[in-house]
């Protein structure tokens, strides 16, 4: 089998193992706001901080 006959799936774990890695994506980076009272990391539509339990607005744009 040829090195270029790979199915794209096998490619993508192939040059995780080989140390090559695609572009991370901030979609999860953008999913979290910091806390305006204590500065923790909070999901974007939570309500409330998890961590000193403060409010919180949600904001569109």
């Amino acid at each position: 089998m040829g090195r270029h006959s790979l199915p794209s799936e096998s490619r993508g774990v192939l040059g995780i193992l080989v140390g090559r890695r695609r572009q991370r994506d901030d979609l999860f980076d953008r999913s979290f706001r910091p806390c305006g009272d204590c500065g923790a990391d909070v999901y974007v539509l939570a309500e409330g901080c998890k961590d000193c339990g403060s409010s919180l607005e949600l904001k569109v744009g």
